[in-house]
């Protein structure tokens, strides 16, 4: 091995998850890169649709490949949500990234992984872009592209409550269409 590599291994010696994820039944999503927890949250919401009674349909694109080019990344009973999945960090909140309040969806569906539990909320459009949903911080200053909602595990639901939630806040859409 080069120098450079050994320097690379100690440094990397110094870095680790926080403990709370060591042996923890889903401390597996650590692993994973940013890309791959998005995609992990998207199957899991596409499966637990399915075992949950909801219609669920991925975008794909022409080749019949899901696909990340799309405004909206799962659609639920007919309506388009941005999906986030964060996992737990060490003061125990969630940070969904990269909100993108300029394309066109319907709500937001956050998936929050702790080390053993797994939460979530979802709110309309509008509840985002008025900050009823909790506030908004930019992701880059100076700019407006894309956004970041914190959420304690306080402030998030358990995932048992999944379908009543999305049945409700897709009837409340419809309602206003």
């Amino acid at each position: 091995m080069t120098d450079s590599g050994r320097i690379l291994l100690e440094v990397l010696d110094g870095y680790a998850n926080a403990s709370k994820w060591l042996d923890a039944p889903f401390g597996k999503i650590k692993q994973l890169s940013n890309t791959h927890i998005g995609d992990v949250g998207q199957d899991f919401v596409a499966r637990l649709c399915e075992a949950t009674g909801l219609e669920c349909e991925l975008p794909l694109n022409q080749q019949g490949v899901t696909t990340t080019q799309s405004p909206w990344d799962v659609r639920i009973n007919g309506k388009d949500f941005e999906l986030k999945t964060a996992t737990e960090d060490v003061r125990r909140s969630f940070q969904f990234n990269h909100i993108r309040l300029h394309r066109s969806y319907d709500a937001v569906l956050c998936v929050g992984i702790a080390p053993d539990a797994i939460l979530f909320d979802a709110w309309s459009k509008a509840a985002l872009t008025t900050e009823a949903a909790g506030k908004l911080t930019t992701m880059d200053r100076g700019s407006s592209a894309t956004w970041k909602l914190t959420k304690r595990r306080n402030e998030l639901r358990p995932i048992a409550d999944f379908a009543a939630r999305l049945t409700e806040l897709i009837a409340e859409l419809q309602g206003k269409e």
